[in-house]
C-alpha cells in the first residue's frame, strides 16, 4: 500500500476550514494556532498537487477541487472514528458514536422513538442526525461520512436496505380553499390551482406524480422544499399538498385542512446502510432498528460482505 503523502492532521485541519470557511474559527474548533492550522492546509495543497482553498477578504472559500475533496476528507476523517469507537466500546457500547441521516418526515415521526430506545440502551453513545432529502443521505451514506439514515422512497441500488414501514401521503388544502368545497375530486379538478410541492430532487414528487397521473405536468407548482413549508404554506391557503397523512394529522383534526377525496398513495420507509460492517454503534443500531431482519438486497455476513 502506497504511504499517502499528507498527514490525518493536515486532513482534519482542511475539513474544518472548509466547513467554516474561517481559518481563525477552524484553528479555535482544533485548538491550534491560526499558523499552525495556515501550515497544514499549505502542506495539504502541497501533497495533494491541487489548490483546495481561495481568499475572499478575510475567509476563504473552497476551489471547486476543494469542494470535490472535502466531502472524502469528511468520509476518511468518520473511517478513523469509527476504529476508535471500535476501541473504545468493543464490548457493551459504553462509548462511541453515531452518524445518522434522516428525511424530514422520517425525522419528524420515525426516527425518534427508535433513537429514544436506542439511547435508553446505550447513553454512552454520540449521537449526530443530519436532515437531508433523501437522495443526499443516500449519496452520503454511500460514501461513508453518515453511518446509515432513514430514507423516504428508493434506495440507492448499492446500498443494503430494510423496509421499516409504509408513509401515506395524503392531498390537502385549507378549509377555505375552493377544492375544500368539492365533494369529488378528481386529478384534472387540481389543474387550476396552485400545488405546493417541495422540488424535484425531494423522493415525495415522484409519488405526488403517480397520484396525480397526467395533471401533475399541467397544474402550477411552487417548490417550497422542506415539507414543514409545504404545510405552512398550505395551512395559510395558498394551495393544496401533498404531504404525509401523519404530518397533517393534527391540522386535520381540527378543520384547519382538509383532505381532499383522492386516493392516497403509500411509500416506504426505509433504514439504509453500506454493505460492509461498521462499527459497533452502528451494528447496534442497525439491528435494534431493523430487528436483524433479512434485507431487500442482501444480508449482512459475519465477515462484513453482503450475501445474496
Amino acid at each position: 500500500m502506497r504511504k499517502p503523502a499528507f498527514t490525518l492532521e493536515q486532513i482534519r485541519s482542511f475539513v474544518a476550514v472548509a466547513e467554516t470557511e474561517h481559518v481563525s474559527r477552524a484553528a479555535a474548533s482544533l485548538f491550534l494556532t491560526q499558523a499552525a492550522v495556515t501550515q497544514q492546509l499549505r502542506h495539504f495543497e502541497q501533497a495533494v498537487g491541487l489548490q483546495l482553498l481561495e481568499r475572499d477578504g478575510r475567509r476563504v472559500r473552497l476551489t471547486d477541487a476543494g469542494r470535490s475533496l472535502a466531502e472524502t476528507c469528511r468520509a476518511a476523517l468518520r473511517s478513523v472514528e469509527v476504529v476508535d469507537d471500535s476501541a473504545l466500546a468493543m464490548k457493551h457500547l459504553q462509548a462511541g458514536s453515531l452518524h445518522l441521516g434522516a428525511s424530514p418526515t422520517c425525522a419528524a415521526y420515525y426516527l425518534p422513538p427508535r433513537l429514544a430506545d436506542f439511547t435508553r440502551r446505550h447513553p454512552g453513545v454520540k449521537l449526530n442526525v443530519t436532515v437531508e432529502p433523501s437522495a443526499d443521505l443516500n449519496r452520503r451514506v454511500l460514501v461513508g461520512t453518515l453511518d446509515c439514515a432513514l430514507i423516504e422512497g428508493a434506495s440507492d441500488p448499492e446500498l443494503v436496505a430494510v423496509e421499516l414501514t409504509r408513509d401515506e401521503l395524503v392531498l390537502v388544502v385549507h378549509r377555505d380553499h375552493p377544492l375544500a368545497k368539492l365533494r369529488r375530486v378528481s386529478p384534472p379538478d387540481l389543474v387550476p390551482y396552485l400545488y405546493l410541492g417541495r422540488g424535484p430532487q425531494w423522493s415525495a414528487e415522484r409519488y405526488v406524480r403517480e397520484m396525480l397521473g397526467d395533471s401533475y405536468d399541467q397544474v402550477q407548482s411552487l417548490n417550497l422544499g422542506h415539507p414543514e413549508y409545504v404545510r405552512a404554506a398550505a395551512a395559510a391557503g395558498l394551495g393544496f399538498a401533498a404531504l404525509s397523512k401523519l404530518a397533517v394529522a393534527s391540522d386535520i383534526s381540527t378543520g384547519l385542512l382538509k383532505r381532499l377525496p383522492v386516493a392516497s398513495i403509500l411509500r416506504p420507509i426505509s433504514a439504509v446502510r453500506r454493505r460492509a460492517r461498521g462499527g459497533p454503534a452502528q451494528e447496534g443500531f442497525w439491528e435494534l432498528v431493523t430487528g436483524a431482519r433479512a434485507v431487500a438486497s442482501g444480508k449482512i455476513a459475519a465477515d462484513g460482505h453482503a450475501t445474496a
